[in-house]
């Protein structure tokens, strides 16, 4: 996973919930994650030249995380899976809409070349 530490929209607290549970859960392989430490939201989105604020974009950066699987959507609510309620869902999406998003050249390049070095070890037989 290649995440942005300023990345309002998905934010890494809640990557980390779910690695933690995913961990707990006994995901067969683990995941590997880089941060970038100044990257927001779509940093390798060359038409977005300067970091601001979008108010009108929605978000589910104050949802819980939404597990999909076999069955139905669920929630992960403090390492917990509940049931997926729209309501929820929809009153969480109307608390906070909006988030940021910003094109970085360097953590483009960078996180490119950590694409391809992890494939290219993930992949040799």
């Amino acid at each position: 996973m290649l995440l942005g530490a300023k990345d309002d929209n998905l934010p890494v607290t809640k990557i980390e919930s779910y690695l933690a549970y995913a961990r707990a859960a006994g995901a067969p392989a683990s995941i590997q994650t880089v941060i970038y430490p100044g990257a927001y939201h779509a940093w390798t989105v060359p038409d977005l030249t300067t970091a601001r604020f979008y108010p009108d974009l929605v978000s589910t950066k104050k949802c819980p995380l939404i597990l999909l699987g076999p069955k139905r959507p669920a929630f992960l609510i403090d390492g917990e899976v509940k049931p997926f309620d729209p309501a929820t869902f929809s009153a969480c999406v109307a608390a906070a809409p909006g988030y940021s998003m910003g094109f970085d050249a360097a953590v483009r390049a960078k996180s490119i070349a950590d694409t391809v070095s992890f494939l290219q070890r993930s992949l040799r037989p």
